[in-house]
């Protein structure tokens, strides 16, 4: 009875040891001053710590980027026409997880959050207005 009760202490304190994943910090930059991100896709573990930062190394003026994860690719076009009417060019939506902030030609912006706890693929797109419908990736969650 006594090893059995000192293995079921080990047992959970093992379980208890555990860790969550250590933070990541993924770098998404546009590809020049085109309307495309360099960072199509990455991978990140369910619950990870996920810092993103847009990093615009665009240099025209008018090329101004973000980047907004979503929960369901169905609503894309929904929230990348919300955007064009909404403070900062992110819109009110249930379907988004994370968003920076605009980053002007030559500037960072970043956001940190949790990452779902579900694994599968997860759609970001630019909401600055015109930008959705060709710049997206994927953030894959495992």
């Amino acid at each position: 009875m006594k090893r059995l009760a000192i293995i079921s202490i080990l047992c959970l304190s093992l379980v208890g040891c555990s860790s969550a994943p250590d933070p990541i910090t993924v770098v998404i930059k546009p590809i020049g001053n085109e309307m495309k991100y360099e960072t199509t896709q990455f991978e990140v573990l369910k619950g990870q710590e996920v810092t993103i930062i847009m990093d615009n190394i665009a240099t025209e003026e008018m090329m101004k980027h973000n980047v907004v994860v979503l929960n369901d690719e169905s609503k894309v076009n929904e929230v990348g026409m919300a955007a064009m009417s909404a403070p900062g060019y992110i819109p009110e939506n249930e379907a988004i997880i994370a968003a920076t902030a605009i980053a002007e030609a030559g500037q960072q912006t970043r956001i940190t959050f949790t990452a779902p706890k579900k694994t599968g693929t997860y759609v970001y797109i630019c909401t600055f207005p015109g930008h959705f419908s060709m710049m997206r990736g994927e953030m894959i969650v495992k």
